[in-house]
């Protein structure tokens, strides 16, 4: 399931440039139009007065600044953070692509993990340490796999096998006490409900993730520096939306089509990570807007909808090969 993406070898400096101007302004629409949308509607006039007289409307003042702003900024966050695994774990690979880090097995793990310490510990706490050391487990995972199976299709089917099995294995450990709304954030993925609670259990993890995550991607760097960044960059994704992997994977590739050194691609990769997950956030939002509530979630999960886009994508690329080679 696996795509495998390879960077072009030259982009214009110029084109660059275009392309980082026109992604800020897209992710600066994406983000005022993630805080105006919703069920609840805010106009341009209730949020001038929530910014100037936030007391007149108490209502959209919560709103806005309890429930949609620290949603906004997890979504671009954890997308930029996805995407920067995504080219670590290229770099690790040494093969110059960009490895999906949801289908080569990473996030699966560190969401097992976090189920694991869950379960073990009963405290949610105890969840962040959990991430961290399925993330490395995952990290790991994927080397082994990397230097021992020689073949392309050895290695796709090893890292789909942990992809699978790990979110099967997190689900039995969490059924048993219903927590199906954890197993989905962890597992497939959402930013429902995403608040500043959830920034308390990030905010470290971020701090620490973002500059270690943005050397690994950008430089090739020590091993243990490629290591620490994939294994920090993973965790905090799981942590802050769950394992959401595949939007770093389309980062990193279109990333490539515009910047030619290391810290070109780190930088529009991390910007076209957030754009991604803040664009399909928003698109989730309005599409439920107008649905009836599903029961136990009250929004189509983010990562459900990517698994079925990156198979029709993995479906299309191997039609277009097949009838290439012919």
């Amino acid at each position: 399931m696996e795509q495998i993406i390879r960077w072009p070898s030259s982009a214009s400096r110029k084109g660059f440039i275009w392309f980082g101007a026109l992604g800020g302004v897209l992710l600066c629409v994406l983000f005022a139009m993630s805080l105006t949308f919703g069920i609840v509607m805010l106009t341009p006039d209730r949020l001038l007065t929530v910014v100037f007289a936030p007391s007149a409307d108490p209502i959209a003042t919560a709103i806005l600044f309890n429930i949609r702003l620290p949603r906004v900024l997890l979504g671009c966050c954890a997308g930029a953070l996805a995407a920067l695994a995504a080219l670590t774990l290229g770099r690790i690979a040494d093969d110059e692509e960009a490895h999906d880090p949801g289908w080569s097995g990473v996030m699966s793990l560190s969401a097992l993990g976090a189920a694991v310490a869950l379960t073990v510990a009963g405290s949610a706490q105890w969840s962040v340490p959990g991430a961290l050391l399925g993330s490395g487990i995952g990290v790991a995972a994927f080397i082994a796999v990397q230097r021992r199976l020689q073949r392309t299709w050895q290695r796709r089917v090893a890292r789909l096998s942990i992809a699978v099995v790990a979110p099967a294995l997190a689900f039995g450990l969490l059924i048993s006490d219903v927590r199906i709304a954890t197993w989905v954030r962890w597992c497939l993925g959402s930013l429902e409900q995403r608040d500043w609670q959830t920034w308390s259990s990030v905010w470290v993890l971020l701090l620490v993730a973002a500059p270690v995550g943005a050397v690994s991607a950008a430089k090739p760097g020590l091993p243990w520096m490629r290591y620490a960044g994939a294994t920090l960059t993973v965790a905090t994704v799981v942590v802050a939306v769950g394992a959401l992997g595949w939007i770093g994977q389309v980062a990193a590739r279109w990333a490539g089509a515009v910047a030619s050194s290391g810290a070109q691609r780190m930088i529009a990769a991390g910007l076209l990570g957030a754009v991604l997950l803040v664009g399909l956030d928003l698109a989730v939002r309005g599409a439920m807007a107008l649905s009836p509530s599903l029961g136990l979630v009250s929004e189509v999960p983010i990562g459900a909808l990517l698994v079925m886009l990156s198979i029709v994508s993995f479906l299309i690329a191997h039609i277009h090969r097949r009838r290439r080679d012919v």
